[in-house]
C-alpha cells in the first residue's frame, strides 16, 4: 500500500488510523504470490522515553557555548601551507622593490611580471649571463663610480649617461632590433624578444652589451 495513496485517500489524525486504512481492492503483487501482506503501525517516538531522553539531551547541548577545536595540518598540508607564505612575502617584497628599484621596475616590464625565460634550445653558460644581464637592467661599473655623468658607447661614436639604454635604443650596432619590433622602451624591447631569443643572441654575440 504507498503511503502517498493513504495519505491522500482520506485524512487522519494519527498514524495508528491510517495503519488501518485500506486500499481499495487487494494489492495485485502479493495476490499473485500467494503471499499475506500485513500493515503494522510503527508509533513515533513522543512519549518513548528513551527518545525523550535523547531529545532532551541535544536540546542541552544546543545551550552550551560553542567548542573550538584546533586540528594541526598534515606535514603535506603543512608544506603546502608554508609555500604559499613564502610565495606570498617573495611578491609583496618584489612589489616594494618595483617601487624603490630602478633595476626592479626594469626586470618587472622586461619579464612581464617575472615571467621565467623558456628558450627552445639549451643556451651556454655566457649566453644564460647575457640574457640575465639585459631582463635585469643592470648598471654598468662606470654607472656605479662616484661622479658618473656619461660614457662613450663601445660600439658607436656616441656619449651616454644610460649605456644600456643607449644600446638597445639607439645604437647602431642593434638596429635590427629595433627594425623587428619598432619602438619600445628599453625593458620592452627586451621583452618582446623573449619570443625570438636566438635574434636577440645573434646581435649580442656580434655587438655585446656594454659592461
Amino acid at each position: 500500500m504507498s503511503a502517498l495513496q493513504v495519505l491522500k485517500a482520506a485524512p487522519h489524525t494519527d498514524g495508528q488510523r491510517a495503519a488501518h486504512h485500506r486500499h481499495p481492492g487487494p494489492h495485485p503483487g502479493p495476490r499473485r504470490a500467494g503471499a499475506l501482506c500485513k500493515v503494522h503501525w510503527v508509533p513515533s517516538h513522543i512519549g518513548v522515553r528513551g527518545n525523550e531522553a535523547a531529545d532532551e539531551a541535544a536540546r542541552e547541548a544546543t545551550r552550551h557555548p560553542a567548542v573550538a577545536l584546533t586540528v594541526l595540518p598534515s606535514i603535506q598540508g603543512a608544506k603546502v601551507l608554508a609555500r604559499r607564505a613564502a610565495i606570498c612575502a617573495a611578491e609583496q617584497q618584489y612589489r616594494q622593490l618595483v617601487q624603490t628599484s630602478r633595476q626592479a621596475a626594469w626586470h618587472k616590464q622586461a619579464t612581464k611580471n617575472n615571467e621565467p625565460l623558456r628558450p627552445a634550445q639549451q643556451l651556454s653558460r655566457a649566453e644564460e649571463v647575457v640574457l640575465h644581464r639585459l631582463r635585469l637592467g643592470y648598471v654598468t661599473l662606470d654607472e656605479l663610480r662616484d661622479g658618473f655623468e656619461e660614457r662613450p658607447c663601445e660600439h658607436c661614436p656616441h656619449m651616454t649617461p644610460h649605456p644600456l639604454s643607449h644600446y638597445l635604443l639607439s645604437c647602431l650596432a642593434t638596429e635590427r632590433l629595433r627594425q623587428c619590433v619598432g619602438p619600445e622602451s628599453a625593458a620592452a624591447l627586451v621583452r618582446q624578444f623573449q619570443k625570438n631569443l636566438p635574434l636577440l643572441l645573434e646581435v649580442a654575440r656580434a655587438a655585446p652589451p656594454p659592461r
